[in-house]
C-alpha cells in the first residue's frame, strides 16, 4: 500500500465517520442525511412517527452503499488487480508466504468484501421495500406499536396519538448526541436512534437509575461532568428495554416531565443540579482544611433543623490573591465569633446562593458572608469540627 493510497482510506474511514456519526459542524452546514434529504423525509412535527420509519430506513440504505462507495473509488483510482512480479534476487522466508500466494490471497479478500458490499447494496432495498408494503407495516417501528393497540393488526391510531402529543408546546425533547434524543410527551417516553425508535407508554414503565459516570473536564477549576443512565424498562410484552444516559443537570428537567417515579437506588448519588454539584466539590474543600476543636455546639442546624452541625467559621486564611498580593481591606476575610450552628451541606447552599450564576467557574474562589454575624469568610476559613467534650470522654486519662 503507497502513501496515496493510505491518506485514501483514512480520508474515507473519517468521511464515514462524519456521515454515520455526523458532527455539530456538519449540522450547522447542513450535512447531516436528515438535513440534505429533508424534502423525501417530510416534517418531523406533521407526522411523527411516518417521519422516522422513512429516516431511520434512508439511515440504513446510505450507510449500505458507503462500502460499495469506497470498492468503486478505490477501483477508478487505483489499480488493486495489477500483479507485481517480485524482484529475482530476493530473498524469501519459508516461514512465510511466497509473494505470488499474497498477491493471491489479498485478491481473493478484496474479491469477497466486494461481493458482500455489493450484496448489501441489493438486499438493503429490497429490506426496505419489504418494510414498505402494507403503508409501512412491517417496518420495525410499525411492529414496536402495535404492541401498544388496542385494535389488532392497526398501529395507525398510536401514531396518530404519539404524532398528536409531540406536536405540543410542552414536551420534553434532549439531543443525547449525535444520532440520539430522548423525547417525552405527555403519555410516552421515546428515543430514536439510527436505525431504530424505542417507545414506551408512562402508564406501564418503570424508570430506573442504571448507574452515573463521572468525569473531570478541568484540573484546574475541578469542574467535573457526571452523566446518569437511566434504565426505562416497558412492562409491554415483547416491548424491549432501552437506556437513556443524560447529563446530571438536565435530570430534573425530564423527571418533572415524566409522571412515573424515577427510582434511585440507595448507593447511587449523583447532581440533580448545579447547587448540588457544588456541594460535593465544598465538602471535599472544607474537608482537606484543618479540624475545629469546639466544646460548645447546637444540638440542631439552624437551617435545616435536622442536621447535627459539623463545620465552623473562623479566620485561616491570608487575605491574598491568587498571585500573592494583599487583598484590599475590603476584601479580606473577618472573624466568625458564632458557635458552630451550621452543617456543611446548608452552609454550602448559603454560599452558592449569594455568587453569581454568570461565575460559576470561580464559585470557590469567591467570599461570603456568616449568615449569623455577618462576618466575610473565604472556603479555606471553614472547618470540620471535633467536639471536645466527646474527645475528653475517649481519654483514659481525663
Amino acid at each position: 500500500m503507497d502513501e496515496s493510497e493510505l491518506l485514501f482510506n483514512l480520508f474515507y474511514l473519517l468521511l464515514c465517520m462524519c456521515i454515520i456519526y455526523p458532527p455539530e459542524e456538519f449540522q450547522r452546514l447542513g450535512l447531516s442525511i436528515e438535513q440534505i434529504f429533508m424534502r423525501l423525509l417530510g416534517d418531523e412535527n406533521i407526522n411523527f412517527v411516518h417521519y422516522h420509519q422513512k429516516r431511520t430506513s434512508l439511515n440504513l440504505f446510505v450507510h449500505s452503499c458507503l462500502p460499495a462507495l469506497y470498492f468503486l473509488i478505490h477501483k477508478l483510482k487505483f489499480s488493486v488487480f495489477a500483479v507485481r512480479e517480485p524482484p529475482e534476487d530476493i530473498e524469501l522466508d519459508p516461514d512465510f508466504p511466497m509473494p505470488q500466494e499474497a498477491v493471491a490471497f489479498k485478491t481473493l479478500t478484496w474479491k469477497v468484501a466486494q461481493r458482500f458490499s455489493l450484496m448489501a447494496v441489493l438486499a438493503v432495498p429490497a429490506l426496505i421495500f419489504n418494510w414498505r408494503q402494507q403503508n409501512w407495516r412491517r417496518h420495525p417501528i410499525s411492529q414496536t406499536l402495535l404492541k401498544f393497540s388496542n385494535v389488532p393488526d392497526n398501529f395507525q391510531a398510536v401514531a396518530s396519538d404519539i404524532s398528536t402529543e409531540f406536536r405540543r408546546l410542552d414536551i420534553y425533547k434532549k439531543k443525547l448526541n449525535s444520532i440520539s434524543t430522548v423525547i417525552a410527551t405527555e403519555n410516552w417516553i421515546i428515543k430514536t436512534s439510527l436505525y431504530n425508535v424505542h417507545f414506551a407508554h408512562q402508564s406501564d414503565t418503570s424508570l430506573i437509575v442504571a448507574k452515573t459516570e463521572t468525569y473531570n473536564v478541568s484540573q484546574d477549576t475541578n469542574d467535573t461532568l457526571q452523566m446518569v443512565s437511566i434504565k426505562v424498562k416497558p412492562n409491554r410484552q415483547g416491548v424491549a428495554d432501552f437506556h437513556i444516559r443524560i447529563n446530571a443537570l438536565d435530570f430534573r428537567n425530564l423527571e418533572e416531565r415524566i409522571s412515573r417515579p424515577i427510582v434511585i437506588p440507595e448507593n447511587i448519588q449523583f447532581h440533580r443540579n448545579v447547587i448540588d454539584r457544588f456541594i460535593d466539590v465544598f465538602k471535599e474543600q472544607v474537608a482537606k482544611n484543618p479540624i475545629y476543636n469546639a466544646d460548645r455546639i447546637t444540638e440542631r442546624c439552624f437551617a435545616c433543623m435536622i442536621a447535627e452541625p459539623n463545620i465552623k467559621i473562623h479566620k485561616q486564611c491570608d487575605d491574598v490573591d491568587r498571585d500573592g498580593r494583599p487583598l484590599s481591606a475590603d476584601n479580606t476575610c473577618t472573624n466568625c465569633y458564632c458557635r458552630p450552628m451550621w452543617c456543611v451541606e446548608c452552609l454550602a447552599r448559603w454560599f452558592a446562593a449569594r455568587q453569581s450564576e454568570h461565575d460559576r467557574e470561580v464559585w470557590l474562589e469567591q467570599k461570603c458572608t456568616c449568615p449569623m454575624c455577618r462576618a466575610k469568610f473565604c472556603l479555606l476559613d471553614v472547618s470540620y469540627i471535633e467536639r471536645t467534650d466527646m474527645t475528653d470522654a475517649h481519654d483514659p486519662q481525663a
